[in-house]
């Protein structure tokens, strides 16, 4: 149920922020052809650290649900 809701979240709200981002920065890419380079930078660079971002949260909700797993595992393991 936490990942439903945690897709969801991502989905309604961070995916749509970055599309805007990118169509805003290619808006004015369009109209200051000089800035283009620059704005193209600055669009991968948000890039970059929203996905950064996401994997920085995946691994603390998969962590939690998969630690009683792990110490089961070593358990039958051991005996």
């Amino acid at each position: 149920m936490k990942t439903l809701i945690l897709c969801l979240i991502i989905w309604t709200f961070i995916i749509p922020g970055v599309i805007a981002i990118c169509l805003i920065l290619a808006f004015l890419g369009a109209f200051k052809p000089n800035l283009y380079l620059a704005l193209t930078g600055l669009v991968i660079a948000l890039a970059t650290w929203v996905i950064m971002r996401g994997l920085l949260w995946t691994p603390q909700s998969s962590r939690e649900d998969s630690a009683p797993l792990s110490a089961n595992y070593e358990q039958s393991k051991l005996g």
